[in-house]
């Protein structure tokens, strides 16, 4: 009995530090992890994130570039950090739902090793080409790309990117070839200076370019146009059935983070994505909000993963 009382109160106050620690985190500045180079849209939507915890957490939230290699080294890093809250993943669908069906081995594993928080954004990619292509609508882009020999290349700075080319040749029977960078921000530079034909930008990186005139945009790889260009047809509109490729960004914590730590954080964030402020940057970098709670970003990654199964199957992406 009064082995079962001592037992009782440990527990009892195990969990009551476990509370205290949710009260008090955090107590000193937080690390956001990013997987992608300054001036890409994940990097872009994690400094304003990370403004708005500062906010309403009062302690400083640090973002940390650490681009290559499909964000493998960012997932790990971030994979191998104590679990205590202090070191988060602001990430995107190519290292939570892309890379297990691209890689045959993966340093971390995507589910075990990670705490959802929450979700952020959901963001379409563009078809873009060259300034000087010799086409301005998809219509004749298809000719050219058809005709071209040798053919056109495109660049890819994220495993979106890389399957939004691959799916497009392969529904549509024609042949370009990949040249892989380490970001948008690289791919888009090539791009601009007419090195590479075809690019996939995000909206949020490409806006101010497209605005400039500095390339072409011919189309939307999502469900539906982007507010801020609507004006662009979707490829879908432009009779490329079940073409639907839409990256993600949310927020995640080493396995094993205190559960008050997460619920802190989750309740902090769908805080910020309600605020007026917060819903005009995320439209005018032509995304919208993904506000989930935990569990929820857990099963929307799981769905996703999944749907990448058969998506690099069918756009036919050899696995590394």
């Amino acid at each position: 009995m009064a082995r079962a009382l001592l037992v009782a109160a440990a527990l009892a106050a195990g969990l009551g530090a476990t509370q205290a620690l949710g009260e008090t985190f955090p107590q000193r500045p937080v690390t956001l992890i990013v997987p992608f180079p300054a001036g890409s849209a994940t990097d872009a939507v994690a400094r304003k994130v990370g403004e708005g915890l500062q906010r309403h957490l009062g302690q400083g939230f640090i973002v940390e570039n650490k681009a290559g290699a499909d964000g493998i080294i960012a997932a790990r890093q971030v994979a191998g950090a104590a679990p205590d809250g202090y070191t988060l993943l602001i990430t995107t669908n190519t290292t939570h739902a892309a890379n297990p069906s691209i890689y045959r081995q993966l340093p971390y594993d995507p589910k075990k090793d990670f705490a959802p928080i929450g979700g952020i954004i959901r963001i379409p990619y563009m078809l873009a080409v060259r300034a000087d292509f010799p086409a301005s609508d998809f219509a004749g882009f298809l000719k050219a790309a058809k005709a071209a020999n040798p053919p056109l290349s495109y660049g890819s700075g994220n495993t979106g990117g890389r399957a939004s080319g691959e799916l497009l040749k392969s529904l549509l029977g024609f042949d370009m070839v990949n040249v892989p960078y380490r970001g948008t921000p690289q791919a888009m530079t090539d791009l601009i200076g007419g090195r590479i034909d075809v690019f996939f930008p995000d909206p949020a990186s490409a806006l101010g370019m497209v605005q400039e005139k500095r390339f072409k945009v011919l189309a939307v790889t999502g469900p539906k146009r982007i507010a801020s260009l609507p004006e662009l047809p979707t490829l879908m509109e432009l009779g490329v059935r079940d073409f639907n490729i839409v990256a993600w960004v949310a927020a995640f914590a080493p396995a094993g983070t205190p559960q008050p730590v997460v619920q802190k954080l989750n309740t902090a964030l769908n805080t910020l994505l309600r605020e007026p402020e917060m819903i005009a940057f995320v439209n005018q970098i032509g995304s919208e909000i993904l506000s989930t709670s935990p569990a929820e970003l857990g099963t929307f990654v799981e769905e996703d993963a999944r749907r990448w199964v058969d998506l690099v199957e069918i756009a036919k992406i050899e696995r590394k």
